[in-house]
């Protein structure tokens, strides 16, 4: 896929994007550094990673490149190469030139965080260590480059069961990101957000949420070159009814009436993490749903 030269440039001006794919019934939404080459989005992750097990069972993904007045948003199918797989290896060579120079171009862009891994080598996990991690890449069949309001700031909201640590990083963060399904298709948008009394609401930048769909929310605070200090939270479940969308529109002190469609997203799974440290709990709201699962 060729680009223009606007979403060429929101893809070289932004270090991280966000990544959605299917876990099973509900998305899954995780921050990804990334270079594109050749037509295709190219990451890096640990092979323990619960994306790869998602992309071989689905491999339909997509991918947010948030470049502030601007974001571009990339559909595809996402593929793993295992440098410890013959069969990858195969894959790769067939693949010509396109990627090596995926891979070079991936390095390049982010030698910041190269230099981050160096400064936190002693406290990286196993798991995430260089013999350890697969390439990902998301052949891209669809872009989307779309504007963006502004956002204002926000007051404190605290994202519910999440570690007390990451609930405080993570409180005055004004953007989040919306992620639903279309066509059976991830879709991701930015979006206000605020939690109230354990509840969840939501108004993305653009598109229409149906009620009774499944989604997420996703908050983060980026460090410039440290993945140690990255700081996050996915917020998966099912979109309830619209609301009127006060909640919001005190939170960032605008008027309700200029605010984009609100709904509500009942938590089902929330999943965090600080550095590397992965943890997934399940909301008080919603252990009722893991029982009658079970």
């Amino acid at each position: 896929m060729r680009l223009n030269n606007e979403a060429q440039a929101v893809l070289g001006r932004t270090p991280i994007g966000m990544l959605a794919l299917r876990a099973g019934r509900l998305p899954l939404v995780n921050p990804a550094a990334f270079h594109f080459a050749s037509g295709s989005l190219w990451m890096t992750t640990s092979r323990y990673a619960a994306k790869i097990l998602s992309a071989k069972r689905d491999p339909r993904a997509a991918f947010l490149v948030d470049g502030g007045s601007q974001a571009l948003l990339l559909r595809g199918a996402l593929e793993a190469y295992d440098p410890l797989s013959v069969s990858s290896q195969v894959r790769a060579v067939l693949d010509g030139p396109g990627y090596f120079l995926g891979m070079a171009g991936y390095a390049l862009k982010n030698a910041p965080y190269f230099a981050g891994y160096l400064l936190d080598l002693t406290h990286i996990p196993r798991e995430w260590l260089p013999y350890n991690r697969v390439v990902l890449r998301l052949r891209a069949s669809d872009a989307e480059l779309m504007e963006v309001p502004p956002f204002p700031a926000a007051q404190a909201a605290r994202v519910p069961a999440v570690p007390a640590e990451v609930s405080r990083r993570l409180a005055g963060v004004p953007r989040g990101y919306a992620c639903w399904l279309e066509g059976g298709m991830p879709v991701i948008r930015p979006a206000l957000w605020e939690v109230e009394r354990g509840e969840v609401t939501l108004a993305p930048s653009a598109g229409r949420v149906r009620s009774g769909s499944v989604g997420a929310l996703v908050v983060e605070s980026h460090h410039r070159f440290r993945p140690s200090l990255m700081v996050g939270a996915c917020v998966r479940g099912t979109f309830g009814a619209t609301t009127d969308g006060s909640g919001i529109g005190e939170r960032y002190a605008i008027n309700p009436a200029d605010i984009p469609t609100v709904v509500e997203l009942r938590p089902e799974r929330v999943t965090s993490w600080r550095g590397f440290a992965i943890a997934t709990a399940v909301p008080r709201s919603a252990r009722h749903l893991r029982v009658a699962q079970a």
